[in-house]
């Protein structure tokens, strides 16, 4: 059996909200992977890893988007106007003026907010709101330790719509974003 708040797969548990993993609650954004890594830790799990991720997405299923076999648009968080972010501001992180900046680009909304947008097995928002650091489980152009799952707000990274298989490998697990953050997993009891 899983923690509570948590969603049964085979051999592991996934938070079925993203952190903080309270229905209601925003998402953390501006997260890098090991601050996500540090926060699991702190609660007795870890951050997840692609394979996690992408099997919680499929479910079992395995259907290409979390909640069927098409893309809907608007279904989830993946619909909000682009805001360009000043990047150099950002930079400064913790700065008082890098968090102004962060809280203006911030448009995530409360877990569970798109009731449509939940997989057959209960796990919310896994595409859109916020994107997702894992720990990299498939090859990819740069190999980082770490990448980012399931897009945010604003819709994906070039442009394809928000599904199971999207990634961005562009970050190593140090890179601080204003629309990343994540959710934990652990292994099944």
């Amino acid at each position: 059996m899983c923690p509570a708040g948590m969603v049964r797969r085979p051999g592991y548990c996934i938070d079925r909200y993203e952190a903080p993993n309270e229905a209601g609650a925003r998402p953390l954004a501006m997260q890098t992977a090991l601050d996500g890594q540090r926060w699991c830790e702190a609660r007795g799990k870890r951050l997840c890893t692609e394979a996690e991720w992408v099997g919680a997405c499929r479910g079992a299923a395995d259907r290409p988007y979390p909640y069927g076999s098409s893309y809907v648009r608007s279904r989830c968080v993946d619909d909000l106007a682009w805001r360009a972010p000043n990047w150099t501001t950002l930079g400064t992180w913790p700065s008082a003026a890098a968090m102004a900046e962060a809280a203006r680009l911030y448009q995530a909304q409360p877990s569970g907010a798109r009731a449509g947008c939940v997989t057959d097995e209960g796990v919310v928002d896994l595409t859109g709101n916020v994107a997702e650091w894992v720990v990299r489980s498939f090859p990819n152009r740069t190999n980082y330790d770490h990448v980012l799952k399931g897009c945010y707000w604003s819709g994906c990274y070039g442009g394809t719509g928000p599904s199971c298989a999207f990634v961005n490998p562009a970050h190593p697990g140090g890179f601080r974003t204003y629309e990343a953050g994540f959710r934990c997993c652990r292994d099944a009891p």
